[in-house]
């Protein structure tokens, strides 16, 4: 049995690295439709450091066509349960350019002509936030962030883990 400080002890980005590995051998290709939200109990330790299978417990708790309407859902708050909370999307990326530059491009990612399709794991535990990407041009790459990250998609999984959870009372009846 795992304590609370060996699982707490395990970086973000190093449990987001081992989710996504286990996710990648069983998802197929970049063009998931729909948001997942999964809830993951830490099995070894160790193991995660290592990125061995079954090491983690994943649990598939919903999916919603739109990543913010996933995770502001109510019912998402089950994944708190959890040692983390895992969310997998799919999309288009392109590059950042600064916006006084030739190639700033004020369009979606999905109409640069430079896009790429990505498919991102953030996972969110006490310790913090850690994602994971992978581009289809290049799915032997992996490449991570440890946190760093900012926008409202880091905003949306901090709020999921870190913001009390709403509470309606009820009238007597």
């Amino acid at each position: 049995m795992t304590t609370q400080t060996e699982r707490s002890s395990i970086s973000p980005v190093t449990l987001a690295t081992c989710v996504e590995q286990s996710l990648h051998t069983s998802l197929d290709g970049f063009d998931l439709k729909r948001a997942r939200l999964y809830g993951v109990a830490v099995v070894d330790p160790q193991g995660v450091v290592e990125s061995i299978d079954g090491a983690l417990r994943i649990t598939f708790l919903a999916e919603h066509g739109d990543v913010y309407e996933l995770l502001d859902a109510p019912t998402s708050a089950i994944a708190r349960m959890f040692d983390a909370a895992v969310v997998l999307t799919c999309g288009w990326a392109a590059p950042i350019a600064e916006e006084d530059s030739a190639d700033h491009f004020d369009g979606p990612p999905s109409e640069h002509p430079l896009k790429r399709r990505v498919r991102l794991v953030v996972a969110v535990c006490d310790g913090g936030v850690g994602s994971v990407l992978r581009f289809a041009d290049t799915p032997d790459d992996v490449i991570c962030d440890p946190g760093a990250a900012r926008g409202s998609l880091a905003d949306a999984v901090n709020s999921l883990w870190f913001d009390p959870p709403v509470v309606v009372p009820r009238e007597n009846r």
